[in-house]
């Protein structure tokens, strides 16, 4: 049937608006009400693509759409019912959905509360980190991309910036002198991978200078010989030895050099995991090392996954890591969230967890921290070829200024404001 325009010239809580499952597929159920509030007509179609455009809305960085609500309703004296009707604002809406941030303040909204309080506009947006933006949004069907949360900008808040290295008190064995076993002098991207490596599945003995990296021999052996081995060559001149057992592949290495660069210099705590931390030689304003270092510890302990959801087979990503170490977690958690990512962080009494869900999730971590990891490569590759017309059908952020906008597709009261709705390739049942 082509394109189905449906001008909504009210608010789209007048209309109830589901989605709906028949043989897995998802259709949109539309219920219209004639003038005296009774059902006038049920309309059924099977939608391909969602075309969105509306009105004019403030764009705030995180917390201070919530701040800007709050001052000026302290500003006014309003109880949140007395706010709602002044702005002739769903109360609901009002304060949950704008107060905490759900979705972005609609432009009218923000031009009404300036107006009863008599304030500048620019003098406002500039105050409360904000800006005016035209929308227009494109949306997949309910189940492509559904977004709940706002991804934020990057933000990494360590001061440090040396990635200098000193590694001239460090010892080398006779063993070492005879590799000619070298030491990086700066902190790179492929050194911070290698700790994360090491923080993943890496173990360094408190007891000699032995250390080993083991992972799965089902499906690591390729990441361990086409990126490990020469990536510890390229670092420290070693040549691996990689060795299979019946349940781990990967090797071991003697080397007080290496020991020593990796407690003294490094600053990494020998023995067992449980209590180990990042060191404060990684904690360094540079986006290009705490990726690195995220992608090494997520390709060696971490996962990516893709659960059955809205009746789509393998459908949903999560990127997740589980640890004993629960301060390792904490610290994980806060890198990601500097690097614009929503982690859930969770524990238990052994373990601490952090879950990446979504799919804009997973092509920002695609984009910006990426797999080195073969067996997670072809996850996702295998991935793509099942929703093939995912990534045209997905996108529903748009970047002004460093700002990631994004709306709630809930379809709800909150999309109101005179919108105009298209439904692509739409077929009427």
């Amino acid at each position: 049937m082509g394109v189905i325009p449906i001008i909504l010239n009210r608010d789209f809580s007048s209309l109830a608006f589901n989605n709906l499952r028949v043989n897995n597929k998802v259709l949109l159920f539309f219920i219209g009400l004639n003038e005296n509030g009774l059902i006038g007509s049920t309309k059924i179609y099977k939608p391909e693509s969602f075309k969105l455009l509306m009105n004019k809305r403030v764009i705030f960085l995180k917390g201070y759409q919530n701040e800007f609500l709050k001052d000026f309703k302290k500003k006014f004296n309003f109880s949140w019912s007395e706010f709602s009707e002044k702005l002739n604002v769903n109360l609901s809406t009002l304060s949950k959905s704008y107060m905490f941030e759900s979705c972005n303040l609609p432009y009218v909204v923000f031009k009404k509360i300036l107006q009863i309080s008599d304030e500048i506009e620019n003098e406002i947006l500039k105050k409360y980190n904000a800006e005016i933006m035209e929308e227009e949004l494109i949306i997949g069907r309910k189940c492509f991309g559904e977004q709940k949360k706002i991804l934020d900008p990057i933000k990494i808040t360590f001061r440090n910036k040396n990635l200098k290295l000193n590694t001239s008190k460090i010892n080398y064995s006779r063993q070492d002198k005879i590799k000619k076993i070298k030491l990086p002098t700066e902190l790179t991207p492929e050194l911070a991978e290698e700790i994360g490596m090491h923080f993943g599945d890496g173990f360094l003995s408190n007891k000699r200078y032995d250390y080993r990296l083991k992972g799965n021999p089902k499906d690591e052996k390729e990441y361990y010989q086409n990126y490990i081995k020469p990536l510890f060559k390229k670092l420290y001149n070693f040549d691996l030895n990689l060795k299979e057992s019946y349940k781990s592949f990967g090797f071991e290495l003697y080397s007080q050099a290496l020991w020593e660069f990796k407690t003294k210099v490094i600053g990494i705590i020998s023995g067992r995991k449980e209590k180990i931390s990042i060191p404060s030689t990684l904690k360094v304003n540079n986006q290009k090392i705490l990726c690195a270092f995220i992608r090494g510890l997520f390709d060696t302990d971490g996962s990516i996954c893709f659960k059955t959801k809205y009746g789509y087979k393998k459908y949903y990503p999560e990127i997740g890591i589980s640890l004993t170490s629960k301060n390792l977690i904490k610290e994980v958690g806060e890198i990601l969230k500097m690097l614009g990512f929503n982690p859930g962080v969770y524990f238990n009494d052994k373990y601490g967890r952090i879950s990446i869900y979504g799919i804009n999730a997973l092509k920002k971590y695609e984009n910006l921290i990426n797999w080195s990891s073969q067996k997670n490569l072809k996850r996702l590759i295998d991935w793509k070829k099942r929703y093939p017309k995912l990534n045209n059908m997905a996108i529903v952020v748009k970047w002004q200024n460093t700002r990631l906008w994004s709306v709630r597709p809930e379809f709800d009261s909150r999309l109101s404001l005179s919108s105009n709705f298209e439904i692509n390739n739409g077929v009427r049942t």
